[in-house]
Order: structure tokens, then C-alpha cells, then sequence
């Protein structure tokens, strides 16, 4: 067996953010992401909850960032 940890996301560079997939994972994981942003994005064209359409905004972008940090090489 190889017990080598599989990384989905290559090393961190400099500044914030993952380098690109290593592994399909890694793709499937940008896929659904984007997929669910663009689900939301007629959502969150309303006026009436400003509010929620920024913690959505933010939240969404510190999933991303939490499964890159999770499944990515340090």
C-alpha cells in the first residue's frame, strides 16, 4: 500500500490561495463549488437582504479557502 497522503491541491506559493488541482478531487471540488455559485447567483441579485448576499459571499469564499487548507499540500 502507499502511504503517501494524497494532496488535492498543490503547494501554497506566497499570498493567499492553492496552486491548481493535483488530482480529479481536487477538480470535483472546484466544479461543485462553482456550480453552487452560480446555482445562488440569481439569489443573490436581490435588493431586499444585502446582508445575507455578503455573509453568503464571504462564506462561500472561506469554503473554498477551508478545503483548499484541508486537502492542500503544505
Amino acid at each position: 500500500m502507499d502511504d503517501k497522503p494524497r494532496y488535492w491541491f498543490g503547494p501554497k506559493t506566497w499570498g493567499f490561495g492553492y496552486r491548481h488541482p493535483l488530482s480529479w478531487r481536487g477538480w470535483a471540488a472546484y466544479a461543485a463549488w462553482t456550480a453552487l455559485w452560480l446555482a445562488a447567483a440569481p439569489v443573490m441579485r436581490s435588493r431586499e437582504h444585502p446582508v445575507f448576499d455578503l455573509v453568503f459571499f464571504f462564506g462561500m469564499i472561506g469554503v473554498l479557502l477551508g478545503i483548499c487548507k484541508w486537502k492542500g499540500e503544505p
